[in-house]
């Protein structure tokens, strides 16, 4: 009898605004985005790409004369081996304990 009192005084936290209504005008005119360089939006694709897109360097092709240097020029037929990197980057050596976890599938960490 006291519970049916208590959740007759419940109200709800969520509140309902009511029935939603779409605008009669709503402008879709493309604008450029308010955090834009440029006040103004490119013409074509084309002249996007070829003016503004960057995507790891410039993705319009250029002459010799007038392209930009690349980022990270890899010299052909280059390849590194582990042994050269710096200590920190080596392997890490596997404690007993870590190899007994893999072996039991995770029950020797809870024995």
């Amino acid at each position: 009898m006291q519970a049916t009192r208590v959740l007759a005084r419940r109200t709800p936290l969520i509140h309902f605004l009511g029935k939603r209504s779409i605008p009669e005008a709503i402008d879709h005119t493309p604008r450029p985005h308010p955090a834009s360089p440029s006040s103004s939006l490119p013409t074509s694709f084309k002249q996007y790409r070829e003016a503004i897109a960057n995507q790891h360097g410039p993705l319009a092709t250029r002459s010799a004369s007038s392209a930009s240097k690349p980022f990270f020029v890899a010299q052909p037929a280059s390849a590194y081996d582990r042994s050269q990197l710096p200590s920190r980057f080596g392997r890490v050596r596997w404690t007993p304990a870590e190899i007994a976890a893999i072996d039991s599938a995770g029950a020797s960490m809870f024995a």
